[in-house]
């Protein structure tokens, strides 16, 4: 078992193309951030160990099944795997962590999870880089190829929204009653409500964007 500190899982990756200059100014600053006060303020037995002093999350493992992870009101959670990708889950949030398996010597391996209610955004690492990360919804599937996503699900009577925002990377798709949407372009965002085919990849403004890193950094202020 290795212990892994976690680091700016960001400042390796990079978006193309001058009409993204100021996005990647956005999600380059709020990654930073988010990196550097990361709050543990879930059950993560199993998973890791959060040292309060330096304000990191140690993730211990190579290999998790069924962990539940559930953010309070006031805390972010910030998960970094031995692949080299992240999970930052939001205040109020609650996800499974169904599989993470890694073998370093071939830097392969696989993740799947469910995101039951809240925001999370995942970092893509080796894994992903070779296929595709899965992330179950109340109302559908979320698949990532590489780069970054943010998934945000609400749950209700009528199945839920879930809303998949593609920030970089090679593709992302949404599935959801039989049917899918992909999408390759930056800055854009696939949304399935109440069981319903996802919706065609819109453009995502950048307010858009920066309101959703907002809820990211949320952070514990009773944690010093």
């Amino acid at each position: 078992m290795r212990e892994l500190r976690l680091s700016r899982p960001g400042a390796r990756r990079r978006m193309a193309g001058v009409s993204y200059r100021l996005l990647l100014v956005t999600l380059s600053a709020a990654l930073s951030v988010g990196a550097a006060n990361v709050v543990a303020a879930a059950d993560l037995q199993g998973v890791g160990s959060a040292d309060r002093s330096s304000r990191e999350l140690l993730v211990a493992h190579d290999s998790v099944r069924n962990e539940p992870i559930d953010t309070s009101d006031r805390g972010q959670v910030q998960l970094l795997f031995g692949d080299q990708s992240s999970l930052s889950i939001a205040p109020g949030s609650s996800i499974v962590i169904n599989e993470y398996l890694y073998d370093a010597q071939t830097q392969t391996g696989n993740l799947t999870a469910t995101v039951t209610s809240g925001l999370l955004r995942y970092v893509g690492g080796e894994i992903s880089r070779k296929q595709d990360v899965w992330f179950f919804t109340p109302s559908a599937v979320v698949s990532a190829r590489g780069g970054i996503v943010l998934i945000k699900t609400e749950r209700d009577a009528g199945g839920g929204k879930t809303e998949a925002l593609f920030l970089s990377g090679d593709r992302m798709c949404v599935t959801a009653n039989g049917q899918s949407q992909c999408t390759t372009k930056f800055a854009t965002a696939i949304t399935s409500e109440g069981g319903e085919p996802p919706s065609e990849p819109v453009p995502v403004t950048t307010e858009a964007i920066q309101a959703l890193f907002g809820i990211l950094q949320a952070a514990d202020g009773g944690v010093n």
